[in-house]
C-alpha cells in the first residue's frame, strides 16, 4: 500500500518559497480549489517530478525543467527549484528529494539531481532507483496520477489500430501483477531454447544426425538474429509511436494556427476559382456589351417592328388573294383553296378575265417587298433582343458579385497573413512534413516487424520438422538431451497456459468490478454494466444484453473511471488517486453520483478542481464525513500562488 504523506515545493511552477502539504492520515477525499492557471496541474506534476524525474504537459509531452522555475522568483535571482515528498509503502517511511538546477550547458540547460531516505537513512542511488522503481513504476503511474481529460484515451482499448492502446492494455497488465508470470513463461522459453541448442549440438557429435544437428545450430543461429531484429523493430516502432505522438501534441497545440493555415489555403483555392469564372463573366459580357448601343433606341425599334409587323400582314394578304386567284383561274381543281367550295364556270370565267385582264400584275412586286419586310423584321428583332437590358443588369451584377467575392476572399488572406508569422508557418509546415514521414517510418516499421514474425514463423516449422525427424533417432547423448528438451518444452507450455489462464481471470475480474463501479457512477438505469474485451477495452451493456456502440464524452468519462477503480481493486499495489480536473465533461447528477464513489475507489483520493467544476456545498453534502481535508490555491500575484487550508 503506497500512502503520500506530505508535499513540499520550493519555487516550483507558480508556488514561490517554500510551501508544504500534510495530506491526512485517515482514508478519505481531499481536494484542492483553484482557478484555471493557478497550479493545479503544477501540483500533480511536483509529485511526478519527485517520483520520476519528469514533468507531464498537456498531451504527456514532457517539459523543460527551466520552465518549472518560479518567474517572480526567477527575477529575484533564484534559478533553483525543488520538490520533497514524504510517503509510505509496506510499513517503511521514505523521503524523497529531487532538486531542479542550472547545468553546465547554459542559463535554460537544466539538470535534476534526488536522494531517498528510508527510515532516516539516504539510500545509494542504485539502491534508491531500484526502490523507487518498487514502489511506483513510471510506466503505471498513469492509474495513479492523472488528468481528468486524458480519460478519453482510454477509449482507445476498444480500436486495435490506434498507438496509444496496446500501451495502455500493456500497462494494465503491469498494475495487475501478470508480468511476473509472463517473465516466468518467457524465462521458461529461454530454457528450452537452450535445451534445443544443447540438444542440436549432441546431434552434432553424432555421425547419424550430423546433419539434423547442423541443421538446428544454423536455425538457432538465425532465430537469434531474427529474434535480436524483432526486438530492436519493436523498439524502433515504439520510439516512432512516441515521436508521432509529440508531433500530435505539437499539432494540437497549435490547432488555431493550424486551422488558420488549413483556411487560408482553402481561401487561396476559392480566390483562384472565382478568378477564373470572373474571366468567363467578362468574356461574355464583352460578347453582350458588343449591341448594347441599341437599348439606347429600343423604343424606336419596337416601334420600327409593329409598323413592319403591320405592313408584313397586309403585304400577305394580298399575295394570297393573288395566289388563289391564279389557282382558280388556271387550276384544274375548280373548289377554292380558301373556303373548299366549289366554283362555277361562269364565276371562273369571270376570273380567268380579270387575271388574264392583268388584275395581278402587282403579285410579284408585293411577294419581292414581303421578302423585303421580313428581311427587316428578322433584323430589327434580333437586334432588340441583343439589346436586353434586363439581360445586361444580370451580367453587370454577376461579375460585380464575383469581384466582391475575390476582393472578400483576398482581405481575409491579408487578415490571416498578419496572425501568421513566417516561423510559425514554416514551423507548423514542418511538423506536418514530419508527420507524414513519422507515419511512412512507423508503416515501414510495421512492415518489417511482420515479416521478421512471419520469417521466425517459417524457421519454427522447419525447425519442429528437424526434431520430430532427430527424435526418430536414438543416442546416449542425444536421448539425455532430449529428455532436458522435452522437460523444458513441458514447463514453457504449462508457463503459456497459466498466462491465458491469469489473463482471463484478471479480465474477468476487472469487468465485474467495473460494472458494479459504473452502474453506481451512471445515472441510465437501463445500462446492466459493461463488457470487457481482450485489450480490456470496455463497452456498455444494456439491460436487453446488447451493446451500446455509440457513446458520448460523458458516458466514455464514466466508463474509464469505472475501469480505473476495477484496476485499483484488483491490482497487487494499491496506491493514492490524484485526479486534476475529474469532472469537466459530466453533468451535474453524474458528478454527485462519482463524487460519492470516489472513497470506494482507493483509501487516498485527491481532487483538483475548481468550484465550478466541484462546488464546495456539493462536496461536503456528498462526501460528508470521508472528506477529510480542503485547501486553496490564492492568487497572490499573476506568478505567485499560495497554498492555503480551508
Amino acid at each position: 500500500m503506497l500512502y503520500l504523506k506530505s508535499l513540499e515545493v520550493t519555487n516550483f511552477g507558480p508556488f514561490k518559497g517554500t510551501q508544504r502539504v500534510e495530506f491526512p492520515e485517515d482514508i478519505g477525499v481531499s481536494v484542492f480549489y483553484g482557478e484555471n492557471m493557478r497550479g493545479k496541474t503544477s501540483l500533480l506534476n511536483a509529485i511526478r517530478f519527485a517520483l520520476f524525474g519528469t514533468v507531464m504537459g498537456r498531451g504527456r509531452r514532457n517539459l523543460s525543467f527551466y520552465d518549472l522555475v518560479n518567474l517572480e522568483a526567477r527575477t529575484e535571482g533564484v534559478r533553483n527549484f525543488e520538490v520533497r515528498l514524504e510517503l509510505m509503502h509496506a510499513g517503511a517511511h521514505y523521503r524523497l528529494t529531487r532538486t531542479g538546477k542550472p547545468g553546465p550547458g547554459g542559463s535554460d540547460d537544466y539538470v535534476a539531481s534526488s536522494y531517498l531516505e528510508r527510515g532516516g537513512h539516504i539510500l545509494p542511488p542504485e539502491q534508491a532507483a531500484q526502490e523507487l522503481e518498487r514502489i511506483l513504476p513510471k510506466e503505471i503511474a498513469r492509474f495513479f496520477l492523472f488528468d481528468g481529460e486524458l480519460l478519453q484515451e482510454y477509449e482507445d482499448l476498444l480500436h486495435g489500430e490506434t498507438d496509444m492502446g496496446p500501451q495502455i492494455s500493456a500497462a494494465i497488465e503491469r498494475i495487475l501483477g501478470l508480468p511476473t508470470l509472463t517473465g516466468a513463461r518467457d524465462s521458461a522459453k529461454a530454457a528450452l531454447d537452450r535445451a534445443e541448442v544443447a540438444l542440436a549440438l549432441a546431434a552434432q557429435g553424432d555421425q547419424k544426425t550430423r546433419q539434423f544437428g547442423n541443421e538446428l545450430q544454423n536455425l538457432a543461429a538465425e532465430r537469434e538474429v531474427l529474434t535480436s531484429d524483432l526486438f530492436r523493430l519493436e523498439g524502433d516502432l515504439e520510439t516512432l509511436r512516441g515521436h508521432k505522438a509529440a508531433i500530435e501534441d505539437d499539432m494540437r497545440r497549435r490547432e488555431r494556427l493550424t486551422a488558420l493555415l488549413e483556411k487560408r489555403d482553402r481561401l487561396e483555392e476559392e480566390r483562384s476559382q472565382t478568378r477564373t469564372r470572373l474571366a468567363e463573366a467578362g468574356e461574355e459580357l464583352t460578347k453582350a456589351m458588343s449591341p448594347a448601343w441599341a437599348a439606347l433606341i429600343r423604343p424606336r425599334l419596337a416601334t420600327a417592328v409593329a409598323d413592319l409587323r403591320a405592313r408584313e400582314s397586309l403585304l400577305q394578304v394580298a399575295v394570297t388573294r393573288a395566289q388563289v386567284l391564279h389557282s382558280l383561274a388556271h387550276g384544274s381543281d375548280p373548289s377554292c383553296p380558301t373556303c373548299l367550295q366549289m366554283v362555277g364556270k361562269d364565276a371562273q370565267a369571270k376570273i380567268r378575265a380579270l387575271v388574264d385582264g392583268g388584275a395581278d400584275a402587282g403579285d410579284d412586286a408585293s411577294q419581292r417587298e414581303l421578302a423585303s419586310v421580313r428581311r427587316r423584321l428578322d433584323a430589327l428583332e434580333a437586334q432588340l433582343a441583343a439589346a436586353n437590358p434586363e439581360a445586361l443588369r444580370i451580367l453587370w451584377a454577376r461579375q460585380e458579385r464575383l469581384q466582391n467575392d475575390v476582393y472578400s476572399a483576398s482581405a481575409a488572406i491579408e487578415e490571416i497573413d498578419k496572425q501568421l508569422t513566417g516561423d510559425a508557418e514554416d514551423e507548423l509546415r514542418g511538423l506536418r512534413r514530419d508527420y507524414d514521414s513519422v507515419l511512412r517510418q512507423i508503416v515501414a516499421t510495421e512492415e518489417g516487424i511482420r515479416a521478421t514474425q512471419q520469417r521466425l514463423s517459417e524457421t519454427a516449422t522447419y525447425r519442429d520438422n528437424i526434431q520430430k525427424r532427430l527424435d526418430k533417432l536414438a543416442g546416449g547423448q542425444i536421448d539425455a538431451e532430449r529428455r532436458r528438451r522435452d522437460l523444458a518444452a513441458r514447463v514453457h507450455e504449462l508457463f503459456k497456459a497459466a498466462v491465458a489462464a491469469y489473463r482471463e481471470q484478471l479480465r474477468r475480474r476487472v469487468e465485474a468490478d467495473a460494472s458494479a463501479f459504473f452502474r453506481t457512477m451512471t445515472t441510465e438505469p437501463d445500462y446492466a454494466g459493461l463488457r470487457i474485451n481482450d485489450s480490456y477495452g470496455l463497452t456498455i451493456v444494456h439491460q436487453d444484453g446488447t451493446l451500446v456502440p455509440i457513446r458520448s464524452a460523458g458516458a466514455e468519462h464514466v466508463v474509464a473511471l469505472s475501469l480505473v477503480a476495477a484496476l485499483q481493486n484488483n491490482a497487487p499495489l494499491r496506491g493514492p488517486i490524484f485526479i486534476d480536473s475529474p469532472f469537466g465533461r459530466l453533468d451535474g447528477a453524474h458528478r454527485n453520483r462519482i463524487v460519492a464513489a470516489l472513497p470506494d475507489m482507493a483509501d487516498q483520493v485527491v481532487l483538483l478542481v475548481y468550484e465550478d467544476e466541484l462546488p464546495v456545498a456539493m462536496a461536503r453534502d456528498s462526501l460528508k464525513e470521508r472528506l477529510k481535508a480542503e485547501w486553496t490555491l490564492n492568487r497572490e500575484t499573476a506568478r505567485h500562488t499560495r497554498i492555503v487550508s480551508r
